[in-house]
């Protein structure tokens, strides 16, 4: 484990500013004195990012930018060491998903999800490389989602690139030992930020997540926590986070029918897209700000399901070894 690190006066660059983890995390690094530089594709968006940054007595640069751009990244962090001089920390947090069976995602939805959720987050860390090298201090901290180390169904593509980028931070990890520049990840869960409204659909109607979305602020303190502390992956919810890894470890077979049998069905609303393409390709006007129109689930209705489910899938565990032991 790192040594503790006093964010007060450090230089971070957020991506994907302009909504959910991203502004959110912004705000809190800036409660915690760090100096920001956001960016994302709306400038209207991350305006609104700055003032409310800077009615909180923090400082924050506007960069407009596109991560699947390898010239507006080089750009986004030019501007950045020009203003504050330095650049310490780095947030990758953009991401688009595209909901839909594997076979009948179009083939620009995959490369896509893997050009800003993967490709994104390579691009800005071998821009901001070189200046934590220069300086041997930095840290490249990526906000994953639980599909990292999962799988769900209709977010094949999503899935696979955050396999790949947990896969590839694990290995920059390795590479930069000693160097001074740390890597970190944060694991979220479904979160009620505005990532199902920008989500494209092959479906026809509205994706949702699955039962169990959590205050995107808590993922936020989680991004401030690990900025504070590098070099490991944090996990900020229980069930999901940490039951459900277990579960697939000690029975497999579990987890795969019960998302198998019952994961598709609840990732969908009855109501159309607004969209069906959503903000792949092209940013869209809606959801600026942390928080979408998903609703968190209460706390009493989380605690129920997390004990319902615990009693449920150990009944099952049990069952599943005890006739493993009879077959044998």
């Amino acid at each position: 484990m790192a040594r503790r690190e006093d964010l007060r006066g450090q230089v971070a660059i957020v991506t994907g500013a302009s909504s959910g983890v991203g502004w959110q995390s912004a705000v809190r690094l800036a409660e915690a004195g760090v100096r920001l530089c956001v960016t994302a594709r709306r400038q209207a968006a991350l305006e609104a990012l700055r003032v409310e940054v800077l009615q909180r007595g923090g400082e924050c640069l506007v960069s407009e930018g596109d991560v699947t751009v390898a010239e507006d990244v080089e750009r986004v962090v030019r501007e950045c060491v020009a203003h504050y001089g330095r650049v310490d920390l780095l947030v990758n947090a953009a991401a688009v998903r595209s909901y839909g069976f594997f076979d009948q995602l179009p083939w620009e939805h995959l490369t896509r999800v893997f050009d800003v959720a993967c490709f994104g987050a390579f691009r800005f860390a071998r821009a901001v490389l070189p200046h934590f090298r220069a300086r041997g201090h930095g840290h490249v901290l990526n906000v994953q989602c639980l599909l990292s180390s999962g799988a769900a169904p209709l977010l094949s593509a999503s899935a696979a690139a955050k396999h790949a980028t947990l896969g590839w931070a694990r290995a920059l990890e390795v590479e930069l030992a000693g160097t001074g520049i740390h890597v970190s990840n944060v694991l979220a869960p479904s979160l009620d930020t505005p990532l199902f409204d920008h989500a494209a659909t092959t479906l026809g109607r509205m994706p949702a997540p699955l039962p169990l979305t959590y205050d995107v602020d808590r993922v936020a303190r989680a991004v401030v926590r690990r900025a504070r502390r590098p070099g490991r992956a944090s996990v900020p919810v229980f069930f999901l986070g940490r039951w459900m890894p277990w579960l697939d470890r000690l029975a497999p077979s579990v987890g795969r029918a019960v998302l198998g049998r019952f994961g598709a069905r609840p990732r969908m609303t009855r109501a159309p897209p607004h969209r069906p393409e959503g903000n792949l390709f092209f940013p869209m006007e809606e959801g600026v700000g942390p928080r979408g129109s998903v609703p968190p689930t209460p706390a009493w209705l989380r605690f129920t399901a997390t004990l319902g489910l615990a009693v449920l899938t150990g009944g099952a565990v049990l069952g599943a070894r005890s006739l493993a032991r009879v077959a044998r």
